[in-house]
């Protein structure tokens, strides 16, 4: 494929999930489905807080994942983590993983993220400092075929920030990734991460594909 644009075009990947299982289906049957679910209607906001949370019973991490532009907030639970990368899954079923808060891919949520690779961008982070590098994007169009296209990144410091988490204050430096194809003038996304001291992403604002749009992710740790 020559033109990124056309891979944009053609995505239409819709995912399956699957079943409950062990510690994470024991943890979900002691809250509401309401913390996480979207709802029947599919319009339902998250609205937990950390203390509901806690009293659910709730004791591992959960990703808190906005998409504004297709009215998305949903609550996932960290469901398993292999291989550097971390499965967060609500209770319906809907994934999404990450590498070191690096969004990588979706499933479940209509026209999702095939893939995004994360690990030049993950290194760029780590350093703490100014970088270029590349990543691949690839989506599966209307015929199933796979495809993929190289874009080329910048990640710049921003300088420290508060950040707020789900009601809670962490000290932290943004940075911003700017990610362009080969011949397209405008950049194809610009990504936000709010790395904390230890090099934690606590909050993140990324691209989640030309459907999905932008994604706000949250990483709520609930034990001190």
């Amino acid at each position: 494929m020559k033109h990124i644009l056309a891979v944009l075009a053609l995505l239409t990947l819709t995912a399956c999930s699957s079943g409950e299982q062990g510690a994470f289906g024991a943890a979900f049957q002691q809250i509401r489905g309401s913390l996480f679910n979207r709802g029947a209607d599919e319009t339902a906001q998250f609205t937990a807080t950390r203390a509901s949370l806690r009293a659910a019973g709730i004791e591992r991490p959960v990703l808190v994942v906005r998409a504004p532009d297709v009215d998305i907030s949903v609550g996932l639970l960290e469901y398993e983590q292999t291989g550097g990368v971390t499965i967060w899954r609500s209770l319906d079923g809907n994934t999404v993983s990450t590498a070191s808060g690096l969004l990588r891919n979706t499933r479940g949520f209509g026209t999702d993220l095939h893939s995004l690779d994360t690990a030049p961008a993950e290194s760029a982070l780590a350093s703490g400092n100014d970088a270029e590098y590349s990543r691949v994007f690839r989506a599966v169009d209307g015929e199933g075929v796979l495809h993929r296209a190289r874009l080329y990144c910048r990640l710049t410091q921003e300088g420290r920030e508060q950040v707020d988490v789900l009601g809670q204050g962490y000290d932290s430096v943004r940075f911003r990734e700017t990610c362009r194809a080969d011949g397209v003038p405008n950049p194809i996304f610009e990504n936000l991460y709010w790395r904390g001291v230890h090099g934690q992403i606590w909050k993140s604002r990324q691209w989640a594909g030309p459907d999905l749009g932008y994604m706000t992710l949250e990483r709520v740790t609930l034990q001190q």
